[in-house]
């Protein structure tokens, strides 16, 4: 039996097997695009089809065949390092409405694809870099964003007009701004009218947020950045929504209360109204408000307050043909569906009890499909509900897999891509139902799997239930060392997260790296603190007002549990983590100085005054109105209790945990005589992603491990 190396984890082809993303079905519903690995290089996406009738699937487009010898622009790298996209090629499409064309955006450029004929040419972006292309409702023309104006083209001539001209220097138009981006998760910044006469969009004037300089350090050179970063309690960009009419150019600004709030999601209820969300500074209030078009009329018909703060989501559907749309709301504790006519009015509550909704899906006529964890929080599944209740809510997926489903439930058929533990991700195509049509890709763990020849190395995977000390109950999941042995005992790694927004804890294929690690003689446990997702608010708000406090204790009730293993080495623990894991890295070393032998830190938040505004003052409140809780929730002032040893990881160009919150780490550090390990990355983002970076820090994460753990 193999055994799993680093170089082969980070070589083709990927362990995992071939899984599709970017799912998407033909306007007619007979067919399903996605992207895969190119088989020349596993960090290249290329554009494959699959015909449902005959069960076939074949290589649509090459990446390698649309190489168009640009340089992806600063704009647009910072676009996909929000959108955590990690790869390269083909990382996006769109069908045109007619389904006779796929439009193929490419560092900069559109190209066109007919697929009656094959032929593939660049229609837009000889001249200029353009971004953000989405086709009208009618596919009659496509917007996109170009020299930060929206611009739109006829797809029969492809002649261009520019319909904003703000755009430039501070000014974006139809551009989100990057609080929308990295913390509302909203990535658009217009919107089409369903009858394709309007495109709402965004003005964003970041010229209010204070100008700050931002170092990215490459190999041989560095830049300078004049970045206008939106420090928590510091200004945010100005935003205000306009209405275009796409024939006159006529534009109305909408007027809405924006000043120190933020625009969180705009839809289309109709060709006349817009829903707008808008939440406050401090985040305790939402309001749907819906405005017309011609900025005549506006009424608010939700409104939802938290003592806490409101998670945002995009659980908004209008019901085509019905004067009703669907809302998801936390007002019961849990993320649940209501249903509303369109003035407003409540018309029933579609879904109850001690679990959440995670999203909206979609309808046909009579039912609404969504995904939840009414299983528990192991497991999402997908479930459907008549908009009348008149029947039951049903489970469409199979029970003992973590699901992912992309819909086109015009068509009654949905894409199903499902693992567990034991098997990696396969996709199947269902109908609505929930029967199986054909699968799109088993990728069954058989002798043709990359992962087969190391399989036996794996060691066998648990779930559990910790209580927390306010009686809640805490998920764990624990990897123990392949080849334990009877009387031995076993260093373990806490990998933690623990950071609201995210959970980590899931019956689903873990990581190759895990395995890895197993093989090598670890443990491995994961554990899903209060203040994760999908858990309910009662769970999730525990955090407020301070971090780093209520998640160490919960994650300490892992090392009680380890306590009780008796392969366990109690003496060889190790905490590893990224981003907000990062952070937890470092608090759980000085807060617990005598219990972690080791702990690798990866792109830790250290001071909570250099992040955000959106994230931070969501569990903080705005500094000035609570300075005791940001001096408690950051690390600077109690690194003196450390004893382990130490790893920092840090990309010298990041843009979103900046850089400088591991520089001030360092002098702390340096100041107080604490010995301590680092390594930066020349030109890595957040991120740290591609295989160079990662084989080189994992193997040093190898050596530290191995030099202060023996």
């Amino acid at each position: 039996m193999s055994k799993l190396t680093l170089d082969r984890i980070f070589s083709n082809p990927d362990l995992n097997g071939l899984t599709p993303s970017e799912i998407s079905f033909s306007p007619d519903g007979n067919q399903v695009t996605y992207l895969l690995d190119s088989s020349e290089d596993g960090q290249r996406l290329d554009l494959w089809l699959y015909d449902i009738a005959e069960n076939q699937s074949n290589l649509l487009v090459s990446s390698a065949d649309l190489d168009s010898g640009r340089v992806l622009s600063d704009e647009d790298k910072d676009r996909r390092e929000r959108k955590r996209i990690t790869d390269s090629g083909i990382v996006e499409y769109q069908w045109s409405p007619s389904g006779e064309t796929i439009l193929i955006p490419l560092e900069g450029s559109l190209h066109l694809l007919n697929l009656s004929t094959g032929r593939i040419r660049m229609v837009i972006g000889n001249e200029q870099y353009v971004t953000d292309a989405r086709y009208s409702p009618d596919g009659k023309q496509l917007a996109y964003v170009g020299n930060q104006n929206i611009q739109v083209a006829d797809t029969t001539s492809w002649s261009v007009r520019q319909l904003t001209f703000d755009g430039g220097d501070d000014v974006n138009m139809g551009i989100a701004e990057f609080i929308a981006q990295e913390e509302m998760h909203r990535f658009d910044g217009y919107w089409w009218s369903p009858d394709a006469r309007f495109i709402a969009f965004t003005r964003v004037d970041t010229s209010s947020i204070k100008l700050s300089r931002r170092f990215e350090i490459d190999a041989d050179n560095f830049r300078v950045f004049d970045q206008r970063y939106p420090y928590a309690g510091t200004p945010n960009a100005t935003v205000k929504l306009g209405i275009v009419d796409v024939y006159s150019g006529a534009i109305q600004y909408l007027s809405l209360s924006l000043d120190d709030a933020y625009l969180a999601r705009v839809n289309w209820l109709d060709s006349d109204y817009l829903m707008v969300q808008i939440q406050d500074r401090e985040q305790h209030v939402l309001k749907v408000i819906k405005v017309h078009r011609n900025n005549t009329e506006q009424h608010v018909l939700i409104e939802e307050r938290s003592d806490t703060w409101i998670n945002l989501h995009d659980n908004f559907l209008r019901i085509k043909d019905r004067d009703f749309f669907i809302w998801s709301s936390e007002r019961s504790g849990y993320s649940h569906l209501y249903l509303y006519n369109t003035q407003g009015r409540l018309l029933g509550q579609l879904t109850s009890g001690e679990w959440n909704v995670l999203n909206v899906k979609g309808a046909d006529g009579t039912h609404v499909y969504f995904e939840a964890y009414t299983d528990g929080p192991l497991e999402r599944h997908l479930y459907r509900i008549s908009f009348d209740q008149e029947d039951t809510q049903e489970k469409l997926t199979e029970s003992g897999f973590y699901h992912n489903t992309f819909p086109d439930f015009s068509h009654g058929i949905y894409v199903d891509r499902y693992s567990s533990p034991d098997m990696p991700p396969a996709t199947a195509i269902r109908h609505v139902d929930g029967k199986l049509i054909n699968m799109l890709r088993n990728n069954t763990l058989d002798e043709d799997h990359p992962f087969f020849p190391y399989r036996r190395n794996v060691g066998p995977v648990e779930f559990g239930e910790l209580p927390a000390d306010d009686g809640q109950s805490l998920q764990y999941r624990l990897i123990e060392p392949a080849k334990k042995q009877e009387g031995e005992q076993y260093p373990v790694i806490l990998m933690v997260y623990g950071g609201p927004g995210i959970q980590r804890v899931t019956r689903e294929w873990l990581s190759p790296w895990m395995h890895y690690m197993s093989q090598r003689g670890y443990g491995l446990i994961q554990l899903d603190n209060r203040g994760s997702s999908h858990r309910g608010k009662a769970f999730e708000t525990p955090i407020y007002g301070q971090l780093g406090d209520i998640e160490v204790q919960d994650q300490l009730q892992v090392v009680r549990y380890l306590r009780s293993l008796a392969w366990v080495d109690i003496n060889r623990l190790v905490v590893f983590g990224h981003s907000y894991g990062g952070y937890m890295t470092l608090q759980l070393m000085f807060k617990a100085p005598d219990i972690f032998k080791a702990g690798i830190s990866v792109a830790p938040v250290t001071d909570w005054s250099l992040y955000d505004t959106h994230y931070t003052e969501r569990y903080l409140d705005l500094p000035d109105r609570n300075p005791a809780g940001y001096n408690a929730s950051n690390v600077l002032d109690q690194i003196r209790n450390t004893r382990g040893k130490m790893l920092i990881i840090h990309g010298m160009a990041d843009d979103n945990v900046l850089f400088t919150n591991s520089t001030k780490l360092f002098k702390a550090l340096q100041d107080a005589n604490i010995q301590f390990e680092m390594m930066t990355y020349p030109g890595a983002k957040h991120g740290l992603s591609g295989r160079l970076i990662n084989l080189h820090r994992y193997t040093l994460m190898d050596e530290f491990l191995d030099r202060n753990l023996g």
